[in-house]
């Protein structure tokens, strides 16, 4: 028993040792932070999927405008009274008994009108489709540029999570230091009080009242531990790592005075939101969405050329019907019935809806600005404030503590006072993780690149360039390779 006692002792002290060791993490930095949400976040990998959709889109309906071949092929077994009265079996039936007589008879050139094989051949390409075809391609195309800007959307969506998670963290990592000084403080002024105790000069009520506010700050840093546990997982969850990971954020939380002013903020984001821009393009896709349903009212000509054959064998042509025409084919709904006319009124109500969202996008660009700002600048105020407060609140609980010890103050004001220290760090850090909160979310309301330069991109796009060439010239960071403008756009190989 005394073995068994001993190797369950040693296996306590073995894993207790590899928990401690696991509790401090791997360390990650803010940029390691944010370079693994960009390679592993799920909503990333929906936008490049939906920007893969939309490529593959404009591929296939620019391949409508190109020639088409088809074949068509059918198998049958005939009969009847028209091949008899006509003597065409009479006339098989006849070659069969000549030939059974020795004659040299070609029945290739008398079939017995019992199975026909059709085979036809069809080359056709548009040539005009009363605008259908070239209106395509243009919503077409400019649903891959709302593509393209929906996923750097989303790429700054995950940097701005990845970022507020992260200092969460710190923030939740610095309250759990907090909160295990103030558990320091009270122990040391618990012996403080224990010996002024044991030598009559204090009573019994300051050790109760002091080991109760130990009580209670043990008690909140055990929450705050559990508190930093549920940050690190929340983070690990945008990272796209297992949520029990144990990861250590080897950053600080800083502050360095944001300079810009709100209207510069204003009108940076106006030109860079890449889902503003994406909202501006889907205004486009309908109205070329819009020209391409007035087609209707137009006729479609394309160029044609058809070859047919039928006969006994599966590519025979004995029966008399191969056949060929080359020109051109003219289409024309003179009247649907209202089908063309239902279908401009519904793209032109898609079209206003559009429209109405880009200018909902520009309202929310101004507000999310705004709101950022405001923020940010309220953090900056708010840091300077408890700065001071948490030095005013230090001294103050080091005077409380000299005079208690010199019997001239009461151990309820030395506690009170430790109580100040503890808010007033907390308020401090709490003022931190605002500021660089806010300052991430200012960055997202703004637009601020991480792959691409939708301002950039706009002005290639206006130019004529395709996507890709788009792309590229407004790469400003490639996420697969460290050194920017030195690859093409990954998504499109």
């Amino acid at each position: 028993m005394k073995i068994f006692r001993f190797a369950l002792l040693l296996m306590a002290i073995i894993f207790s040792t590899n928990t401690s060791f696991a509790a401090e993490g791997v360390p990650l930095t803010l940029d390691d932070a944010i370079d693994l949400a960009l390679k592993n976040n799920r909503l990333i990998e929906q936008s490049a999927e939906d920007r893969e959709a939309a490529r593959w889109n404009l591929s296939a309906v620019r391949r409508n405008s190109g020639p088409t071949l088809s074949w068509s092929s059918m198998l049958t077994r005939i009969g009847g009274r028209y091949y008899r009265r006509t003597g065409r079996r009479t006339s098989h039936d006849n070659a069969k008994f000549y030939k059974s007589m020795g004659a040299d008879v070609n029945m290739s050139l008398n079939p017995s009108y019992e199975s026909e094989n059709y085979n036809s051949l069809t080359l056709q390409m548009p040539l005009y489709t009363g605008g259908r075809l070239e209106n395509q391609r243009e919503a077409a195309r400019y649903g891959l540029n709302a593509a393209d800007l929906t996923l750097e959307n989303s790429r700054q969506q995950v940097k701005y999570q990845a970022a507020a998670a992260y200092f969460q963290v710190l923030q939740r990592e610095s309250l759990v230091g907090v909160q295990e000084e103030a558990v320091r403080l009270l122990q040391e002024h618990l012996r403080n009080v224990m010996v002024q105790y044991e030598v009559g000069t204090v009573a019994k009520s300051d050790v109760l009242a002091t080991n109760v506010q130990l009580a209670n700050s043990q008690q909140s840093l055990t929450t705050a531990q559990g508190n930093y546990q549920t940050a690190v997982a929340q983070l690990n969850n945008i990272l796209g790592l297992p949520v029990d990971t144990e990861i250590a954020a080897s950053d600080k939380i800083n502050f360095v005075r944001y300079n810009l002013t709100e209207a510069e903020c204003l009108d940076y984001a106006l030109s860079h939101r890449p889902d503003g821009i994406a909202a501006v393009y889907a205004v486009k896709r309908a109205e070329a969405q819009t020209a391409s349903a007035k087609s209707g009212y137009r006729p479609n000509i394309s160029a044609i050329v058809q070859g047919t054959e039928s006969g006994e064998n599966v590519f025979g042509s004995n029966h008399n019907a191969e056949q060929w025409s080359v020109g051109l084919q003219l289409s024309w709904n003179i009247f649907d019935n209202g089908i063309t006319s239902a279908n401009v009124h519904q793209a032109q109500a898609a079209a206003r809806k559009a429209e109405s969202i880009a200018l909902q996008q520009i309202e929310t660009i101004q507000l999310e600005v705004h709101s950022a700002y405001i923020n940010l600048k309220t953090a900056e105020k708010n840091i300077e404030t408890t700065a001071s407060a948490v030095s005013k609140a230090e001294e103050e609980f080091q005077i409380a503590q000299v005079r208690y010890v010199e019997g001239v103050d009461t151990n309820l004001n030395v506690m009170n006072a430790q109580e100040k220290v503890v808010e007033t760090r907390n308020n401090y850090y709490t003022a931190l993780y605002n500021f660089n909160t806010s300052r991430a979310q200012l960055e997202k309301a703004m637009g601020v690149p991480v792959v691409i330069d939708a301002l950039l991109y706009t002005e290639a796009e206006q130019e004529g360039k395709s996507s890709p060439k788009s792309l590229e010239a407004a790469t400003v960071k490639n996420i697969y390779d460290d050194n920017p403008k030195e690859s093409t756009e990954p998504f499109d190989k």
